[in-house]
C-alpha cells in the first residue's frame, strides 16, 4: 500500500492558536507523526469557542478540535530547566520543528535554531511570527484584525461609504500556516536529497502581501502606476452578486454583456433580450432597462431554491454558486458522494463530523482520522519512551514541569 504523503516525517509543534497548529494539522492529517507541546494550562485555542452546549471546556473547543486532529499532546513548562531539557531532547529526535514564539524567545531559552543545530545539520525549523524575526516591527503584536488591515486587502473590503471591514475568521493566519508547511516540506526535500536543513522565517505580514487575487496584483499594479486600488461601489454589478432566493442567497454573475441576452431569455424576458441595451456594458445600460431586468430577476429567483437557480444559470454557461450555510454543507450531496465528512469519536463530545481532507491522492488509502488529543494526554508515554522512569515523571508533575 502506498504510504501517506508525509508518513515517516516527525514534526514537533511548539505553537499555539491558529497558524502553527494549522501547519501541524496539515502534516498530521497526511501521515506525519506530530507531537504538540502545550503549556501546562493548554493551548489558548482551547479557551476559544464555540464549545459543546456553549459550556466552556478546554476539551470541547471547536477551534482546537479542528486544528489538532491526528496529533499527540504533552504538557511542558519551558520556563523550567527540566522543561527545557525535555524539549531539547525532543528536538534532537525530530525532523521538523514548527513554532510561533516571539522573536528571540527560543534563543533566550537556549533552544534557538543555532543552538539546537550545533551538532546536527539536517533540522528544519519553521518560525511563524506576525512580522518576522528581523526588521523594525519584529516585536509588534499582531492580531488577525491588525494583520488583515496592515498586510491584506482590507482597505478594499466593504462599502466605499463606510469603514473597511475584515474578512471573517483567521484567514491571514491560516494562509501563513499553509505557507509555513510548504516551506518546511521544500526544505525537508532538500535534506532527503542529501542537503542541509534550514530555518524558515515566516511572517504573517509578508505572506499576506503575496496572497489573494486582489492583494498581490494590486501591489504590482501600484508599483507601476503609483495608484492604489480602492473599494468599488455598486456600479457595474447589475444582475450580479448575492441576491435572495427561495431558501437563502445565490451569487450569480449574470450582468456581463456576454451573458445578458441568454440570461434574460432564461428568466422569461425575451423582449428585453432583444433590447439594444442587452449588448452594452452595464455602465452604459439605461436606468429603465436595468430596473426592469433586476425586477424580473428578483421574481424569477425568489420562485426557486438557490441550488435550482444556480443549476439553471450554470447550464447556459453563467458563473455562479449558491451561498451555502454550515447546515447546507453538512448535508451537501456533492460532499457526501466524495466522502468529505468524517465521523470522529471523542470522550468529551461524542461522535461528530469533521471535514476530512484538503485533497484526494490516488495512491494512499485514507486512514481514519484520529481525534484531537486531551490536554497532556501523551505526556507519560512520550517521557517513558525518552527514558524517564515512573518516579521521574511523578517528580516532574509535582514540580509542575509537565
Amino acid at each position: 500500500m502506498t504510504r501517506q504523503l508525509f508518513e515517516g516525517i516527525k514534526v514537533l509543534e511548539l505553537g499555539t492558536m491558529v497558524g502553527v497548529p494549522y501547519s501541524g494539522k496539515i502534516f498530521a492529517d497526511y501521515g506525519a507523526d506530530v507531537l504538540k507541546v502545550e503549556p501546562l494550562e493548554g493551548d489558548p485555542s482551547r479557551s476559544e469557542g464555540p464549545f459543546l452546549k456553549d459550556i466552556p471546556n478546554k476539551e470541547t473547543s471547536a477551534l482546537f478540535l479542528h486544528l489538532n486532529t491526528n496529533k499527540r499532546s504533552i504538557t511542558c513548562d519551558l520556563s523550567t530547566a527540566s522543561g527545557k531539557d525535555i524539549v531539547r531532547s525532543l528536538i534532537d529526535s525530530y525532523d521538523i520543528v514548527i513554532e510561533n514564539f516571539n522573536p528571540g524567545t527560543l534563543e533566550s531559552l537556549g533552544l534557538g535554531y543555532e543552538a539546537v543545530t550545533s551538532d546536527r545539520t539536517d533540522l528544519v525549523m519553521g518560525s511563524l511570527t506576525s512580522f518576522g524575526q528581523t526588521g523594525p516591527w519584529k516585536d509588534f503584536k499582531g492580531s488577525e484584525l491588525v494583520l488583515q488591515a496592515m498586510a491584506g486587502p482590507m482597505h478594499m473590503n466593504g462599502d466605499p461609504t463606510k469603514e473597511p471591514i475584515k474578512l471573517g475568521g483567521n484567514l491571514a493566519h491560516y494562509h501563513a500556516g499553509l505557507s509555513l508547511t510548504y516551506a518546511c516540506i521544500l526544505a525537508r526535500l532538500r535534506v532527503e536529497r542529501g542537503g542541509s536543513g534550514d530555518h524558515i522565517d515566516q511572517s504573517v505580514y509578508e505572506a499576506q502581501a503575496g496572497f489573494r487575487d486582489r492583494r498581490a496584483p494590486g501591489l504590482t499594479s501600484a508599483s507601476y502606476t503609483g495608484r492604489s486600488n480602492k473599494r468599488g461601489g455598486s456600479l457595474g454589478r447589475t444582475a450580479s452578486g448575492p441576491r435572495p432566493a427561495q431558501d437563502g442567497y445565490a451569487n450569480i454573475m449574470a450582468g456581463t454583456s456576454k451573458h445578458v441576452s441568454a440570461f434574460l431569455r432564461l428568466i422569461g424576458r425575451e423582449d428585453l433580450a432583444e433590447h439594444p441595451d442587452a449588448k452594452k456594458p452595464a455602465t452604459q445600460m439605461s436606468t429603465t432597462f436595468i430596473e426592469e431586468m433586476e425586477a424580473s430577476y428578483a421574481i424569477w429567483l425568489i420562485e426557486r431554491t438557490k441550488r435550482e437557480a444556480v443549476a439553471a444559470t450554470q447550464s447556459i454557461g453563467i458563473l455562479g454558486g449558491a451561498i451555502l450555510t454550515v447546515e447546507d454543507l453538512l448535508n451537501d450531496p456533492h460532499y457526501q458522494e466524495r466522502n468529505v465528512w468524517e465521523e470522529v469519536d471523542h470522550p468529551e463530545t461524542g461522535s461528530i463530523r469533521y471535514p476530512g481532507r484538503h485533497f484526494v491522492t490516488s495512491g494512499a488509502t485514507r486512514k481514519q482520522m484520529k481525534r484531537a488529543p486531551l490536554l497532556g494526554e501523551h505526556t507519560f508515554s512520550v517521557l517513558t519512551d525518552m527514558g524517564y522512569t515512573n518516579s521521574d515523571i511523578v517528580q516532574l508533575r509535582r514540580a509542575k514541569v509537565v
